[in-house]
C-alpha cells in the first residue's frame, strides 16, 4: 500500500467537498481564512467611505449642491454602518471557529451545509430553522 503524504493546507485551492469529514481543520482554515480576507477588504471599504463623507461633507457651498452633498453623505453612512455590522458578524464567526460551533444551526445544532457557508460564511442558521422561524412568524 502506499503511504499518502500530508499535502500543507492551501488556501488558494482547496475547496470544501461534502466528500470529507464535515469541518474537518481543512475546512475550518477555509473558512477562517475567507472570513479573514472578507473583514479586511470591508475595513479596506470602510475607511474609503469615511473618506467619502468627509469630502462630501465640505465639497459645495451652493444650497441645492450641499442638499445634494447629504443625500450622498446619508447614502454613504448607510453603506458604512452595514459594513460596520458585517464586520462584527465576521469577528463572531471567527470566535464560533474557535470555539468549535461554526458550521453547527445555534437553534437546532444540525449542520448548516457547505453550499450555505461558502454563500454566507457568517450564517448562524440551517435552512431547516430558518423555514421554521418563518413558518413561526406567519
Amino acid at each position: 500500500m502506499e503511504k499518502v503524504i500530508d499535502q500543507p493546507f492551501d488556501p488558494f485551492n482547496y475547496r470544501p467537498s461534502t466528500d470529507e469529514p464535515y469541518m474537518n481543520g481543512d475546512q475550518l482554515k477555509y473558512f477562517k481564512n475567507k472570513l479573514i480576507q472578507q473583514k479586511i477588504e470591508l475595513v479596506e471599504k470602510t475607511g474609503h467611505r469615511m473618506e467619502k463623507i468627509k469630502n462630501l461633507k465640505y465639497a459645495h457651498a451652493d444650497i441645492i449642491d450641499r442638499s445634494n452633498s447629504w443625500i450622498d453623505i446619508e447614502a454613504e453612512i448607510t453603506v458604512f454602518e452595514r459594513h460596520s455590522l458585517l464586520i462584527k458578524e465576521i469577528e463572531k464567526a471567527l470566535e464560533r471557529i474557535e470555539d468549535g460551533t461554526f458550521g453547527y444551526c445555534e437553534f437546532t445544532g444540525k449542520k448548516i451545509g457547505i453550499k450555505r457557508l461558502e454563500a454566507m460564511p457568517c450564517a448562524t442558521l440551517s435552512i431547516e430553522a430558518l423555514e421554521s422561524l418563518e413558518e413561526i412568524r406567519n
